[in-house]
C-alpha cells in the first residue's frame, strides 16, 4: 500500500502506531495490518520485547515516523496520549471514543497547532447502512422526527468479568453518555447541530454502579428536526435502532440486524440488508482508509469526525449531565455550555 501524506515518499511503506494494548488496541493492530500497513504496538503496561512491540523508550520515536497513530488507551489519558503523538510528529491521529471525559478536558488538544490532524473514532459512520440513510436524509423534506435507541444489558458485554470493574461503570470515565456516544455522533452528523431541550439521567437502578445507567435526551436541530434519544445499560433483549418520520419519508435502521427499511411518500417499501456491516474489522478498515486518505465526510461517509465535530457531541453530553431535567423541562443556560 502506498504511503499517504505530503512529507512521505511514495516508496516508503505506510507505518502506524497503536497506543494501548487492550482488546480494542489489538483489533486496530489486526485491521491496520490487514490493510498492508507496518504496525507497531505501544502498550501502556510493559511487555516483553517482541517484533512489532515498542516500549516507552521507543514509542515517541515510532510516532515520529507514523502516518497514523491510533490512541486506544483509557479515556482519561486519551488527550495526553494524542498530544504525545502530535508533538512527536505523527501525520495523523485517530482517538478512540470518547474523546475525553468532558469537552473541557480536550482544550489542550484543541489549542495544538496540528489539531486539524486529529480524528475521533466513530465506526458507525463506516456502515454501508449509514451511507444509505445519510443520502435519504439529505433528500428528505423537513422537519423530521427521529428516535435513536441503544439499549442493552451491561453484564452481558463481557461474560466472565464483573461489569463493575470495567471502565463503563466508572463515574469519571464511563456511563452511557460516554460509552454510547456513537449514537449521538451519527444522529448529529445526519440531522445537524443539537440544541438540547431536555435530559434525564438514571444513576440508580439494578446495576448498582457509580456511572449513569441510562439517559434520555431530547433536542432540536436548525432544520427544526426533533430528536429523542434513549441510551441505557439496563435493557434485555438489546435494541439498537434509528427511526425517522417526515413529510415524504419513513425509515427504520436496525443496527443489530444491519437492515434499513424505508417507505417513500407514495407508499412504496424498500428493504436493504448490509451483511458486511456486521464485521467490525471491515467497518474499522473503512474508517482507517478514510483517515489515511485524508477524506472528509463530504467525500466519504465513512470518514470519522474531526476534532471540532467530536467536541460538539461531547458538549451535548456535558449539557445533558448539567441539565438532567427530571420534572421541569427547561432549556439549559447556554452561557455555561
Amino acid at each position: 500500500m502506498a504511503a499517504w501524506g505530503a512529507h512521505h515518499s511514495q516508496e516508503v511503506p505506510v507505518h502506524a502506531v497503536v497506543r494501548g494494548g487492550g482488546s480494542i488496541g489489538a483489533r486496530h493492530v489486526e485491521v491496520l495490518r490487514s490493510l498492508g500497513l507496518s504496525v507497531d504496538l505501544w502498550p501502556v503496561r510493559p511487555r516483553p520485547e517482541a517484533d512489532g512491540v515498542v516500549g516507552d523508550d521507543g514509542g515517541p520515536a515510532a510516532c515520529a515516523t507514523a502516518d497514523l497513530v491510533v490512541v486506544a488507551t483509557d479515556t482519561g489519558r486519551h488527550v495526553a496520549d494524542a498530544l504525545v503523538a502530535l508533538d512527536a510528529g505523527a501525520a495523523r491521529v485517530l482517538v478512540e471514543k470518547p474523546l475525553s471525559p468532558a469537552a473541557v478536558d480536550a482544550d489542550p488538544l484543541s489549542r495544538h497547532d496540528r489539531a486539524d490532524r486529529v480524528r475521533v473514532a466513530a465506526p458507525l459512520r463506516g456502515h454501508r447502512a449509514y451511507a444509505l440513510v445519510l443520502g435519504l436524509v439529505r433528500a428528505a423534506a423537513r422537519p423530521l422526527s427521529a428516535h435513536v435507541a441503544c439499549q442493552s444489558w451491561l453484564p452481558d458485554w463481557r461474560p466472565g468479568r464483573d461489569y463493575r470493574e470495567s471502565y463503563s461503570a466508572r463515574a469519571d470515565e464511563g456511563g452511557v453518555l460516554r460509552d454510547l456516544v456513537h449514537e449521538l455522533d451519527y444522529a448529529t452528523a445526519l440531522l445537524g447541530p443539537p440544541d438540547l431541550s431536555w435530559a434525564a439521567l438514571d444513576r440508580s437502578g439494578p446495576l448498582q454502579m457509580p456511572a449513569e445507567q441510562a439517559a434520555t435526551l431530547a433536542w432540536t436541530t436548525p432544520d427544526e428536526d426533533r430528536v429523542l434519544a434513549r441510551l441505557d445499560y439496563v435493557s434485555r433483549p438489546g435494541r439498537r435502532h434509528l427511526s425517522l418520520d417526515g413529510p415524504d419519508l419513513r425509515l427504520d435502521w436496525d443496527l443489530l440486524s444491519h437492515t434499513v427499511v424505508h417507505v417513500s411518500a407514495d407508499g412504496r417499501r424498500h428493504e436493504h440488508a448490509f451483511a458486511d456491516d456486521a464485521d467490525r474489522n471491515v467497518v474499522m478498515a473503512r474508517q482507517a482508509a478514510a483517515v489515511l486518505g485524508d477524506r472528509s465526510a463530504e467525500e466519504d461517509p465513512a470518514a470519522p469526525p474531526t476534532l471540532p465535530e467530536a467536541l460538539e457531541t461531547m458538549r451535548l453530553c456535558d449539557r445533558a449531565r448539567g441539565a438532567d431535567h427530571r420534572s421541569t423541562p427547561t432549556r439549559p443556560d447556554r452561557r455555561t455550555s
